[in-house]
């Protein structure tokens, strides 16, 4: 088993003002990375020392308590509000994939938050899409009202939308600027949709599957003719896992075979005969796999069969992704290579603090991963909150994790926490948008809020 070495190092996520403003990205963030030794010099002592991590040579597979990281803090980038951000490099087990792209510089320290404007009361986001850097939509409540978000380029607007008052939205999926689907559950015990054609939302249902309530969770639009929608029907036995396949004229349900006790959360979609779906069957985690013909039951770790995964991503058939949450509430991630689901160490060790960071700083258990995308070139984004629940977003590239710190809204003095509940690719790019919620520490409301990695517009 060769050795491989990573260096420690923490990287600056800058806080910028609402995206009305005209403050241009700090200089920083465009920068050439410093050499070596000047990186080096930038540290403090403890954080200089170099990890030495055993790197196997044709497998992800690596026991979560097997990861190690470090911290340190880089200089502040020249903003007049600025936040250090850590990573965690030293991925051990994680073989270097053909065609990995390493992060450049500025996706990790140019995390912004974008905040939507005249939403009032509570808000929060729970679904996110990005068909290209000019649209994009992201979906959630307001209060009880199903809330949809529609990205201009500049800023997030408001589009109304025809779902009943107390509608849980699960997910949201776009094809193109004219063509994108929400899922999600109505307080009647249906399973609701919306199309975006262009111009306005046109509501739907899903068809049943079994009794109510039927809940839907999760959606991957692949084509206009190739949409998936999961989730779980109700019964006298209990749950029923249940897909639902849309094929440019209607929705019909696609059998799973699954148990009663059964339920999706996730969906995504490569190919017209590769498809995932991801949740649970009882307390065991639930992987299927759509060949074209038929849903297939794939075998999940055995050290983490009773987790709880969340999302999903496929990049092809032999690179797919799934994270969520293990039975002890730390983050799950796991890799499928075409053959077998392998567990990959998750960015953050079971004690919620990188290795080397002082003590005190974040105590407990971090919470589960909680969204996951592909990145385009073979790597991955997740996210995921510490135990301190701040979010942080992760990327593996190689054989290590770079974390980021994406910033907060600052309110009073206490501290800010956040979560983040989706992620999406804008294809051919490598921007990333995240969506979730952040709240006060004064009782305010939570309120919805969005992040992206790209430099503000000019």
């Amino acid at each position: 088993m060769a050795l491989q070495r990573h260096r420690v190092r923490t990287l600056t996520s800058t806080e910028h003002p609402p995206p009305s403003a005209t403050t241009a990205p700090p200089p920083s963030a465009t920068a050439a990375p410093p050499p070596p030794q000047a990186a080096a010099a930038l540290l403090p002592p403890p954080a200089r020392a170099v990890l030495l991590l055993p790197v196997a040579a044709a497998a992800l597979l690596v026991a979560p308590s097997s990861a190690s990281a470090g911290t340190a803090s880089c200089a502040p980038a020249p903003h007049p509000r600025t936040r250090d951000c850590t990573t965690s490099p030293g991925l051990s087990g994680m073989a270097a994939r053909p065609n990995a792209r390493t992060p450049h510089r500025r996706e990790c320290r140019c995390w912004r938050f974008v905040r939507p404007e005249g939403l009032p009361g509570e808000t929060a986001l729970t679904g996110i899409s990005a068909p290209s850097s000019r649209t994009g939509w992201a979906v959630g409540r307001a209060g009880t009202v199903p809330l949809a978000l529609r990205w201009t380029g500049t800023r997030w607007r408001r589009t109304p939308l025809p779902l009943p008052d107390r509608t849980a939205l699960g997910a949201i999926s776009a094809v193109s600027a004219n063509d994108a689907w929400i899922v999600g559950s109505s307080a009647d015990g249906g399973a609701r949709t919306a199309h975006w054609s262009g111009r306005r939302w046109t509501p739907g249902t899903l068809p049943a599957s079994g009794g109510k309530p039927i809940s839907a969770r999760g959606v991957a639009a692949r084509a206009p003719g190739d949409v998936w929608a999961v989730g779980s029907t109700g019964g006298f036995a209990g749950t029923m896992a249940v897909t639902w396949h849309f094929d440019g004229r209607s929705w019909t349900v696609a059998p799973t075979g699954s148990a009663p006790g059964s339920a999706l959360n996730a969906v995504a979609a490569d190919a017209p005969d590769d498809a995932w779906a991801v949740g649970t069957a009882g307390d065991r985690q639930l992987l299927l796999r759509w060949d074209g013909r038929s849903w297939i039951s794939t075998s999940p770790p055995r050290q983490a069969a009773e987790a709880t995964p969340s999302a999903v991503a496929a990049a092809s058939p032999t690179n797919v992704w799934a994270v969520g949450t293990t039975p002890s509430g730390a983050a799950l991630v796991e890799h499928w290579d075409g053959h077998v689901w392998s567990v990959v160490p998750a960015p953050l060790p079971a004690s919620g603090r990188p290795a080397g960071a002082r003590a005190g700083r974040v105590a407990g258990t971090p919470l589960g991963a909680t969204a996951v995308v592909t990145d385009g070139q073979e790597g991955v984004w997740i996210s995921g909150a510490d135990a301190a629940s701040r979010p942080y977003l992760a990327h593996a590239g190689g054989t290590s994790w770079e974390v980021s710190r994406p910033p907060l809204p600052v309110a009073g003095s206490g501290r800010t926490s956040g979560t983040i509940s989706a992620l999406a690719l804008v294809p051919g790019t490598p921007e990333v948008r995240a969506a979730g919620t952040f709240s006060t520490p004064n009782g305010s409301p939570a309120q919805a809020l969005t992040w992206t990695n790209t430099p503000r517009p000019r």
